[in-house]
């Protein structure tokens, strides 16, 4: 019989300011609500100007393509940021 473990992983993404990373936040919020896998489990938050993202998954895959997800929404959010500047 084989033994799931859960993996996690943690990263921290600072923006130039506390109002840039809150913004970040909001725009993903949509997203929190309907994950991209059933097997994962994320929680974001934002200190100051450092948005932190905690992804829990039952696999390897699942978390990659969570985080990889959480990444490609971020990066989004920051060019659309950019360009109304």
């Amino acid at each position: 019989m084989m033994i799931l473990k859960q993996v996690e992983s943690q990263i921290e993404i600072e923006f130039d300011s506390k109002k840039e990373a809150e913004i970040i936040l909001r725009s993903i919020e949509p997203e929190l609500m309907d994950s991209p896998s059933e097997r994962t489990q994320t929680l974001v938050e934002c200190q100051e100007n450092i948005l932190k993202i905690t992804i829990t998954a039952m696999d390897s895959p699942s978390i990659r393509a969570s985080l990889n997800s959480y990444l490609r929404w971020i990066m989004l959010s920051q060019q659309i940021i950019e360009l109304k500047n």
